[in-house]
């Protein structure tokens, strides 16, 4: 049983990265490598898997960061939590800053424009001040089929000018796209599709991840609940996308990660093309430090085989505050993982980007 070395607490707040952090990033005005030296690793050192871009591949407005991206004919889109400045343009006022969800487009994953004609701020999905998801991020995009996109996304109702509970209490909503750039609430009333309320998530939804298989939507999301597990992975089951039940059990326990100091979080759930699904996680390997790693299973929600090294971890300066929340494609032999990157002890957000050959020798 390994111990824990830090609060609960600690790793809690980096979900308030976005809202707490807010101020702050308002200071803030391309081929393939392999990993530079790991001095930052501290005493840790693992064998480099992915290849990873040297630089940052997407900074949005004043941040980017929790990556979706799906394919989408010949480009791709990218879904980010934004940081946007809002009403008279005073970056000082807390109520003109808005945290939403951007949208970028990209023919080789690498260059990135903003996506959204029609927004000077490419916003995919706007807040909504009056109501329960004034704040959002973490979206998860996913084609319904030639006409429909769903995105889910995690909503509060904090705003970046004080966050009265940890973990914001984030619940788990849905808006629609025709075009996968607009994307509209649709539910009426427009109410969270997975909330809190169980033992298991009572302070916080985030991070949704959906495949669906075999007739059935399986959503991978983050659950919070400080007073036992603090935070841990739990899954969802839907028919339809929109009506959700809760599996409740914790996916993968700190145990099974030989590395990681506490339970994964901020997963992204794939289904290879062999028929294998493959859960990319966040996961600690060190107080303030944190990476990539990698289970696989014949079933969406396990049981787990895990990649007992993180695959991906920091190496470059813009990456010093760890790195997480991974969005993956599985394409063209290739295994794409986008990442947000934090730096200056998460006040700074980048998109970061690392590939590896598919399939690779477990």
């Amino acid at each position: 049983m390994k111990s824990r070395t830090k609060e609960v607490s600690v790793c809690v707040n980096k979900h308030l990265r976005i809202v707490g952090l807010a101020i702050l990033a308002l200071a803030v005005t391309h081929s393939l490598s392999t990993c530079e030296t790991g001095s930052a690793l501290r005493d840790h050192t693992y064998p480099v898997l992915f290849a990873k871009h040297p630089l940052p591949v997407w900074e949005g407005h004043l941040l980017a960061g929790d990556p979706s991206v799906i394919r989408d004919g010949d480009r791709l889109l990218m879904y980010y939590t934004d940081l946007v400045i809002g009403g008279d343009g005073d970056g000082d006022n807390p109520d003109n800053l808005r945290v939403l969800i951007g949208v970028a487009e990209s023919v080789d994953g690498l260059s990135w424009s903003f996506a959204n004609p029609d927004s000077a701020q490419s916003v995919a999905l706007a807040n909504n001040p009056d109501s329960w998801d004034r704040v959002l991020e973490t979206a998860f995009v996913l084609p319904v089929n030639e006409t429909t996109y769903y995105l889910y996304y995690t909503g509060y109702p904090e705003g970046a000018d004080g966050v009265e509970r940890i973990v914001s209490q984030g619940e788990i909503g849905v808006a629609q796209s025709s075009d996968g750039i607009t994307f509209e609430r649709f539910l009426d009333p427009n109410e969270p599709v997975l909330a809190t309320g169980s033992s298991f998530d009572r302070d916080g939804l985030f991070s949704p991840s959906i495949v669906r298989h075999d007739d059935t939507w399986y959503m991978v999301y983050a659950g919070w609940s400080l007073e036992s597990h603090g935070y841990g992975l739990f899954g969802a089951t839907s028919a339809d996308g929109l009506d959700w039940t809760k599996d409740g059990t914790l996916l993968i326990h700190s145990d099974d990660v030989e590395w990681s100091l506490d339970n994964p979080r901020e997963a992204e759930l794939v289904a290879g093309p062999d028929g294998t699904f493959y859960l990319f996680f966040t996961a600690d390997i060190a107080d303030n430090l944190s990476g990539i790693g990698l289970a696989r299973s014949d079933y969406p929600f396990g049981p787990w085989e895990v990649y007992q090294e993180p695959v991906i971890f920091q190496t470059h300066v813009w990456e010093e505050s760890g790195l997480i929340a991974p969005a993956v494609l599985i394409e063209d032999g290739t295994i794409r993982v986008w990442y947000m990157a934090e730096e200056d002890n998460f006040s700074r957000f980048y998109i970061g980007y690392a590939e590896l050959d598919y399939p690779f020798v477990w």
